[in-house]
């Protein structure tokens, strides 16, 4: 048996479908767009089904069909809940590529049901979150007594419509931290602080990344905090995004603004790919102030996604999927980012 790739039209999805096709497998393709379906199945010469997500029957016939499925219909808050409870019901495993906080949360809330039906659920097998996963994990593994964890990112390379559109879905919600186990909410741009990514230092503004869910899943680590890297113009935008969130809220503007950046907006192009990259930091601190920190270096993040996604389905096909909820690194284990082509991980000296 093979895996599913559904929604795989959009942008991420098709990069992961030709990653297949690349690595050597032949994945089924799905969604609920015909015209759309069509011309990437052919493009890549593999099967297809059209399907809605609420089609029941139907979309459980597919998941029948196959061992996994790699989700790329988003926003996931929309799409995750029918996909994962299909997979649950059919016995697929389910991977995403989500980075969307109330999905993970959701889907943890799932794993005894999962682990009964012995059903793997794997949500954010992209860059989000699988290299801040895998290093929170690596340095946890050093030091057990950490109590504290900080990760920061940086990407170069563009946004897709789809990164985009989940950004609107969700701006009116603000910022959040984990503190002592629990997930407290905090400003949009909550704070900022210098990390030093190896090419260079960059300011980093907080940002309520899925890292808050899965790295406190991986870890036990209790206080968390993720930041990105952001020129002054996109920090601006963070603190007028706070006081805008009860406008963001409004359902008529989110649909405008997300069909404005479907109609005007365009997806990053192979060669802004090619040319980006990204980078993770990662520090773990104990009470009494010892620290580990390491850093990794990659591809460009969409570029990234595709690679970790198809060697998460590869490894699904080979054996590897633990049942009930998992992270990339309790799934695969820290080395799993790593393996991914491209990857380096470095060591910072203390």
């Amino acid at each position: 048996m093979s895996y599913l790739i559904y929604g795989a039209y959009g942008y991420t999805g098709q990069l992961i479908a030709q990653r297949a096709v690349e690595t050597g497998h032949e994945p089924l393709l799905a969604g609920r767009n015909a015209g759309a379906l069509e011309a990437v199945a052919s493009t890549f010469d593999l099967p297809s089904r059209v399907v809605a997500l609420d089609e029941l029957s139907r979309l459980q016939s597919v998941l029948g069909e196959v061992e996994a499925v790699i989700h790329c219909a988003g926003p996931f808050v929309h799409t995750a809940g029918p996909m994962a409870a299909a997979c649950i019901e059919t016995g697929t495993h389910y991977l995403d590529i989500t980075g969307e906080i109330p999905v993970f949360e959701a889907l943890a809330d799932w794993d005894v049901v999962a682990e009964k039906r012995e059903v793997m659920l794997l949500p954010g097998i992209g860059f989000d979150v699988v290299p801040t996963d895998c290093l929170a994990r690596l340095l946890s593994d050093e030091m057990p007594s950490a109590t504290t964890l900080e990760l920061a990112v940086y990407g170069s390379g563009g946004l897709s419509k789809g990164t985009l559109n989940s950004v609107i879905e969700h701006a009116d919600v603000g910022g959040r931290v984990r503190r002592e186990a629990e997930l407290i909410d905090v400003p949009l741009g909550w704070t900022t602080r210098s990390v030093d990514f190896g090419d260079s230092s960059r300011t980093v503004v907080s940002i309520p990344w899925g890292d808050l869910v899965t790295a406190h899943h991986s870890t036990g680590i209790p206080n968390i905090s993720v930041y990105v890297a952001l020129p002054p113009l996109g920090r601006l935008a963070f603190r007028l995004g706070e006081s805008l969130k009860p406008l963001l809220a409004w359902p008529p503007l989110k649909t405008f603004l997300q069909r404005a950046v479907d109609y005007w907006l365009e997806n990053p192009s192979a060669e802004t790919r090619e040319r980006g990259e990204t980078r993770v930091w990662a520090s773990v601190r104990g009470a009494s102030g010892e620290r580990r920190t390491a850093r990794l270096t990659g591809p460009e993040a969409y570029t990234f996604t595709a690679r970790t996604a198809v060697q998460a389905a590869g490894r699904v096909m080979d054996g590897t999927a633990p049942s009930g909820f998992q992270t990339p690194s309790t799934a695969f284990g820290p080395s799993f980012a790593t393996d991914i082509e491209g990857v380096e991980r470095s060591r910072i000296a203390q």
